[in-house]
Order: C-alpha cells, then sequence, then structure tokens
C-alpha cells in the first residue's frame, strides 16, 4: 500500500513539472508571438509575417514532444522502484534475484567513510525507495536463541513405555531418559495408569552410545535407580543446585564387566538451559532440576529408565524387563527403609549424648583418628565441647526431617534439621550433614557440617 501511495505522489509530482514546463512553454510562445508582431510591423509585414505560420507549428510540436519525453523519462525512473515492490511481494524473487546479487556483492563502505549527502527527492520517494527493499537484504544482528523448549513426546516411544509399565513399579513417580532426542520424560503413576507429568531437555555424555568402561564419556543405558541426593552446599556450580544419584554400576552392569561410577541426574553450569555434554550423566537446566526435586519428595527407589530411542519404540524397550525393574525398584525401597532406620537410631543415640554432657559418650561417635570440624582437628574439638558442657547446666537438641541421601559401603550422609537450645536461652537453628564412615565394621562421625536450613526445602 505504501509503495503505490508513494508511486502517486512521485507521478503526480512529474505531471506537476510537466505542466509547469508547459505553462512556461506557452508564456514563452506568447511573448514571442507578441514580439514577432512588433517586429512584423517595424519591418512592414516581409519575410518573417510569411514564415510564422510554419515556425509557431515547429515549436508547438517541439513542446508537445517534451512533454512526452518528460512523461515517459518519469515513468521509466518509477520502473526500478517498481521492480523492487514486485519482488518483495510473494513469489517475485526471481525477478529481484539478479539486481539484488548485484547489489549483496558490492563492497560495504568502511565505517568512518565521508558519504555524499543525498539529493533531495520529492516528498515520498524516500520512503518509497526504503520501504520497497525486502526485509532479509537488511543486514542486522541475529538476536540470541532463545532457551530451548521442553521436549514433545514421541508418542510412539512414551506410549509403547507406558503399555508395558507394570502397576505398582513405583509408588509414584517414573523417569524416562531418551538419550536419541536429549529428552526426560517423568511418569506418575495412578490409578488410570501412568501419564507423562513433565518433559524436559537433557545433555548426556559428550561420546555417543552406552558406557562401558571408566571414563569413555558416556551415558549408561538400561534400568536404574535414585539413591541419593545433593543438596547445592555439596555441589559445585558444574552440578547446578541439586542432584541425584543413580545405582551405576547395577548387576547387569558388572556382570557384563562395565565399570565407572558417579552417574547423576543434576542442574547445569549454564543456569537457565542444559549443558552442551556431560562426562556421562544426564544434566537439565537449573529451574528444571529444582521442579524435579520438589516432585520427588519420596525420591528413593524412584526407576529411570535410560534409553538410546527412535520412533520405533518397541526396538529399544524389547530389553526392559518391567517386571525384574518392579522387583528390583521394591528391594531398593526396602533397604533403603532399613539403612534409612539404623542411621535415624545412630543420630538420635548422638544427640541424647550430646544432651547428657558426657563427654566419653559423646566422643564414643566419631571418628577421633581422622575427624575435622574445618581446620580442627579432634583434639581441639573434644576440648571446646568439655568446656561448653561445663558452662551450661542443661543442652537440648530437637532434630526433624532425619534423612539418609547417601550411603555406600564405608560412607553414608545423614542430613536433619537441628534446634539448639541451652538454660541461658543460648538458641541455634540449622541444618548439619553428617558424614559417617565405617571403622572396624561400625559407623563413626567423619565430618559434621552445617548448612542453610532453606536447603532443606529444594
Amino acid at each position: 500500500m505504501r509503495f503505490w501511495d508513494g508511486l502517486n505522489r512521485y507521478l503526480a509530482y512529474r505531471l506537476k513539472e510537466i505542466e509547469f514546463r508547459f505553462h512556461t512553454w506557452k508564456r514563452s510562445r506568447e511573448i514571442s508571438r507578441a514580439y514577432d508582431a512588433r517586429s512584423a510591423g517595424k519591418v512592414g509585414g516581409g519575410g518573417v509575417a510569411v514564415a510564422a505560420p510554419y515556425a509557431l507549428t515547429a515549436v508547438k510540436f517541439a513542446g508537445v514532444a517534451a512533454a512526452v519525453c518528460l512523461l515517459v523519462f518519469g515513468v521509466v525512473k518509477a520502473l526500478p522502484l517498481l521492480s523492487l515492490a514486485i519482488a518483495a511481494k510473494p513469489g517475485g524473487d526471481d525477478l529481484f534475484a539478479a539486481d539484488e546479487d548485484r547489489r549483496l556483492s558490492m563492497p560495504e563502505p568502511p565505517e568512518d567513510a565521508v558519504l555524499p549527502e543525498a539529493a533531495v527527492l520529492p516528498e515520498g520517494y524516500a520512503e518509497l525507495s526504503v520501504s520497497a527493499v525486502p526485509q532479509d537484504s537488511v543486514r542486522i544482528e541475529a538476536p540470541p536463541p532463545p532457551p530451548p523448549l521442553p521436549p514433545s513426546p514421541s508418542r510412539n516411544l512414551v506410549e509403547v513405555f507406558k503399555a508395558g509399565i507394570p502397576r505398582g513399579v513405583s509408588e509414584e513417580w517414573l523417569i524416562l531418559v531418551d538419550k536419541a532426542s536429549k529428552a526426560l520424560y517423568i511418569f506418575k503413576g495412578g490409578a488410570g495408569g501412568w501419564e507423562v507429568a513433565r518433559s524436559f531437555p537433557i545433555a548426556t555424555g559428550e561420546a555417543d552410545g552406552r558406557k562401558m568402561v571408566e571414563g569413555d564419556k558416556k551415558t549408561p543405558e538400561g534400568v536404574y535407580f535414585i539413591v541419593g541426593r545433593k543438596h547445592r552446599s555439596e555441589l559445585t556450580n558444574v552440578y547446578g543446585p541439586a542432584a541425584f544419584i543413580l545405582d551405576y554400576p547395577n548387576d547387569d552392569d558388572r556382570r557384563e564387566r562395565r565399570t565407572g561410577y558417579g552417574i547423576w541426574l543434576h542442574g547445569s553450569e549454564r543456569g537457565g538451559i542444559p549443558p552442551l555434554f556431560t562426562q556421562g550423566c544426564v544434566a537439565v537446566a537449573n529451574q528444571d532440576i529444582l521442579e524435579i526435586a520438589g516432585l520427588l519428595r519420596n525420591w528413593a527407589g524412584v526407576p529411570v529408565v535410560i534409553v538410546s530411542g527412535t520412533e520405533d519404540g518397541r526396538k529399544h524397550f524389547a530389553a526392559v524387563d518391567f517386571q525384574k525393574m518392579k522387583s528390583r525398584g521394591e528391594e531398593v525401597v526396602r533397604y533403603h527403609n532399613e539403612k534409612q532406620a539404623e542411621f535415624e537410631a545412630l543420630v538420635t543415640g548422638w544427640k541424647s549424648a550430646w544432651e547428657s554432657r558426657d563427654i566419653d559418650a559423646y566422643s564414643s561417635f566419631y571418628l577421633t583418628s581422622s575427624f575435622a570440624d574445618g581446620a580442627t582437628r579432634w583434639d581441639a574439638y573434644r576440648e571446646r565441647k568439655e568446656r561448653l558442657f561445663r558452662a551450661y547446666s542443661s543442652i537440648y537438641v530437637d532434630l526433624s526431617n532425619i534423612v539418609l541421601t547417601e550411603y555406600t559401603d564405608n560412607i553414608a550422609t545423614v542430613k536433619f534439621y537441628q534446634v539448639y537450645n541451652t538454660n541461658v536461652n543460648n538458641r541455634m537453628e540449622n541444618a548439619k550433614r553428617l558424614i559417617f564412615r565405617k571403622d572396624q565394621g561400625n559407623w563413626k562421625i567423619y565430618r559434621e557440617i552445617p548448612f542453610s536450613k532453606e536447603e532443606l526445602l529444594l
């Protein structure tokens, strides 16, 4: 629409110019005619009077020819603009291609070049010449790409997976990781079966294929279970604000002599988007790992099925034994509950020894040979505790939300919320992490680390 308005204004300008030139020619002809009449009177009507009709006819013809030429010239000048407008319309690419190639091949002037002043054009002409240029010919810097959107589930993959899950595999949740499509799906179980509750974009190992040996930078494939949970204060920025520990290698991996350890589902050092790749873990954006953590409050024993799937889901789930997954999941949950009860009793006994202010009973819970409280070794730590026990006539310690968050054959981590108070109202609230190490068959406190109580809410 802007093109035609501009073209009309441009042609109107040319017609005005032609009209002006015509009036100028007409007035000059009248002046010439009057001058010729005066001249004829002086010479007595000789040769000029006789030649006047022919001269006037020639002048008239020349004026009309000039007007036509000016009109044609204006239309010809407008044709390039018309071609630009046609090129800007859908289907006009072929008409514009040659001129566009020539324009783009011209070198750009340097930034400090002094360019000539623009010619003064009639109103509307400059606007026309800009608006008619196709937008894709303007050189602009592309905006940064938006964060990746959550993947849409592959119907075949998800439907085949849902159909194979027996009821009761997990109390609430089950996770599917598809390495091929870089997607993680969280399934929620209910009376009506399993449905996809959420899906997230992910990153997996830098190298393709199934993990075989330690350090090959590949992500495992198979059925695994969440057996541990790490909070922000335990992690570097590489892993984001939270992480879940998987039980790799499992029995199948050990039987096939696949090695390695430390396979987690964690956040990202890139914040709002997953990393480009990992050393073998499964990684999501930080806001996504926090959402997953909010869903998986009861994370122990949640199955995580990792496949390298395609649209043909049946091919990749043929090796997934859902009944075995169910029984193995029940075993993981039962074992975690047993260990949870064991360490909950151990922490409760430590709390009672603390409240008793009996330094020997209290010391029996610690691995005194290698304990450290920051830079403080055991002897200095014990001496400080003895002073506090003598200073207060009573100590009260209230513990809640005791959770075993990590367990191996030799190391275990227990976290809880602690309220400490004395007879002089010396009150302190915080979260605490006790790291136990097995020593001669007994679990002893190896590290005692306070941290922000807000982390326990994540």
